[in-house]
């Protein structure tokens, strides 16, 4: 019965035949194409035949005419010598059929052309001979020498031609064989074609019923699909809406009407309709905006807000797009979003951003009074300490001397954790145009700049080759100097400083240790010095801020050095590790990205 319902139905019917059709196209093209190449298989073999027996007959010329030289020779009698320009004829007959054979076989073409050289050759040795034995002084031994190298000749033009002949042969089986399968393979394709033909019929009707259950399957999980998307619309907080521009016909989404704060269906999905509940601010932008889309068709995206009937304000983030539908018709489809939540994250991150902008201007500030302000009456403290030293420093008991010293220390370390505050806060603050750079340029200018301390430590600086880099010049020169001078500050009594400077391949040890994706995309610049060292335990407080690991008062400091190391190496986006041993000697390491990470 269902059989019957599926023939009665005309369109399902249709499908099938043309779905048979189409098979029976096919597998009939693939007939006529194994026709065609069995047609053409049966023109090779008989091509191939031909080009044997020409070649048959060529040497049985070549023979026929070498015995009728040689019988003339024997007896003279010139009838043997009757039809050589006829045989002649029918060589150079056989040669173009040879050549029309051959035409679309490039090596064959080839051994062809040779054969005609062989054989030109070779009559002109026939026609030497043929003059040699006419001649009225025959010379008998230079006779035989011709005849014995027309012999080899002869003999060879049949190795050749045979040799040919025997290829021609192999060609024509493996063509036999491939007519044979191709013509089993003809007679399998003609009856497939029916079969299937056949089977395809009756299998069209199947699938369409097979298609139906699917459809209807399909349309089942089309409604779970529906019952999840509202669901996943009321999780996620937004609705999408639909208006027909042919028919000006709308339709929300169940989640719509609850961001309006009203339950599903509670009024006809119509602009007019939903004009109450946005806000009255919004509502002249939103419906301009909306009305001017639906006449030029562009998209659009604004946020406006909803006002529901319980007088609560909801941030809605509203775009809408046009396509057309099934029936060509062109729609505009929207979604709102509910983004009350983000909107008042967004506005308390711009009264941070504006208290934080503040407090940079307070931090400023601050800079300023340090690095001006401070400096001042420092300068002045500094002045009259040098003052009494010069002139009431004998005038003091050994107290007093103790206590003025003491001021003239703390004055001075003052001073520098000044200057260091104002250098730390240039890091952050700093400039932050990167440029190609040559280290070594930089080193040298460093080195300049802390001749003095470098003679007064006695110490000796090896600089290796480094590398050129695209690089904040000043910081990378603040770098250097905090390094070197914390190799001179930190370095023995008894054995003069002695600092290298080089850039160093970076070991495969340092790429896993120091998660490096990729070893080339890093320069390492290593400073190593020989001074008093540290325990390797505190690698990572040596960076932290006022941190001093020497409390002895000789090796003065504020503890700032190296944490601007470590603010400059992170504004390059590289990484700075250091390795220490008590009484050894400390080595730093500084990785900076290349230009291109930067």
């Amino acid at each position: 019965m269902k059989f019957l319902k599926l023939f009665k139905n005309s369109q399902v019917f249709k499908l099938a035949l043309g779905l048979a059709i189409l098979v029976v196209c096919y597998f009939g093209s693939k007939f006529f194409s194994q026709m065609q190449k069995l047609t053409s298989t049966l023109e090779l073999i008989a091509k191939s035949n031909d080009t044997q027996l020409e070649l048959e007959k060529l040497l049985s010329i070549i023979n026929s005419y070498d015995y009728s030289l040689r019988n003339y020779i024997i007896t003279k009698d010139e009838s043997y010598l009757q039809n050589r320009f006829l045989n002649r004829g029918i060589i150079e007959e056989g040669i173009k059929k040879l050549k029309v054979l051959t035409v679309n076989d490039p090596s064959r073409k080839k051994d062809i052309l040779t054969l005609e050289k062989l054989i030109n050759y070779r009559f002109k040795l026939f026609r030497e001979t043929l003059i040699a034995a006419k001649s009225n002084n025959v010379d008998q031994l230079g006779l035989k020498l011709k005849l014995k190298r027309s012999n080899d000749y002869t003999e060879m033009m049949k190795l050749f031609v045979y040799k040919v002949i025997n290829s021609e042969r192999l060609k024509a089986k493996f063509q036999n064989s491939n007519h044979q399968f191709e013509l089993q393979d003809s007679l399998m394709t003609a009856f497939l074609l029916i079969i299937l033909s056949l089977l395809i019929l009756l299998l069209s009707f199947n699938k369409t019923n097979i298609d139906i259950a699917a459809l209807k399957e399909a349309n089942d999980k089309l409604k779970l699909l529906n019952e999840s998307f509202n669901t996943a619309e009321k999780t996620a907080g937004f609705g999408h809406w639909m208006v027909n521009l042919e028919t000006n016909t709308y339709t929300f989404s169940d989640n719509l009407y609850r961001l309006m704060g009203v339950e599903p269906n509670a009024f006809e999905p119509k602009l007019e309709n939903t004009i109450k509940y946005f806000h009255p601010d919004d509502l002249a932008y939103v419906t301009k905006v909306h009305k001017d889309s639906l006449i030029n068709h562009q998209s659009t995206s604004m946020v406006f807000r909803f006002l529901t009937p319980k007088g609560e304000v909801k941030y809605i983030l509203g775009v809408g797009s046009f396509t057309n539908d099934g029936n060509g018709n062109l729609i505009k489809i929207g979604v709102n979003c509910d983004i009350t939540n983000q909107y008042k994250k967004t506005l308390e991150l711009e009264e941070n951003n504006k208290e934080l902008k503040y407090i940079n201007k307070e931090l400023e500030a601050f800079n300023n009074i340090v690095s001006h302000d401070l400096q001042e009456p420092l300068r002045k403290i500094q002045m009259f300490i040098s003052r009494l030293e010069e002139k009431e420093l004998d005038l003091l008991t050994q107290l007093g001397k103790d206590y003025f010293s003491k001021i003239r220390v703390a004055a001075n370390r003052m001073q520098t954790l000044l200057i260091d505050l104002v250098n730390y806060s240039r890091t952050i603050k700093g400039d932050k145009v990167f440029i190609e750079t040559d280290l070594n340029k930089v080193v040298d200018e460093t080195l300049q700049d802390l001749s003095l301390n470098i003679e007064e430590k006695k110490a000796t600086i090896l600089v290796g080759n480094l590398p050129t880099i695209k690089v904040i010049p000043f910081q990378m020169k603040q770098l250097f100097i905090n390094l070197i001078s914390n190799s001179l500050k930190y370095s023995k009594d008894d054995v003069p400083p002695q600092i290298s400077i080089a850039s160093k391949e970076i070991t495969e040890k340092e790429v896993v240790d120091n998660k490096i994706a990729n070893a080339a995309d890093y320069y390492k610049i290593v400073v190593e010095d020989n001074g008093i060292g540290f325990k390797q335990e505190y690698s990572e407080k040596i960076f932290l801020l006022f941190k001093r690991l020497e409390s002895d008062p000789k090796y003065s400091g504020t503890g700032l050095g190296l944490a601007i190391c470590y603010r400059i190496v992170e504004k390059h986006k590289g990484f700075i590790k250091v390795k220490g041993e008590p009484g050894v000697g400390a080595k730093f390491y500084v990785f900076i990205p290349k230009g291109d990470l930067l």
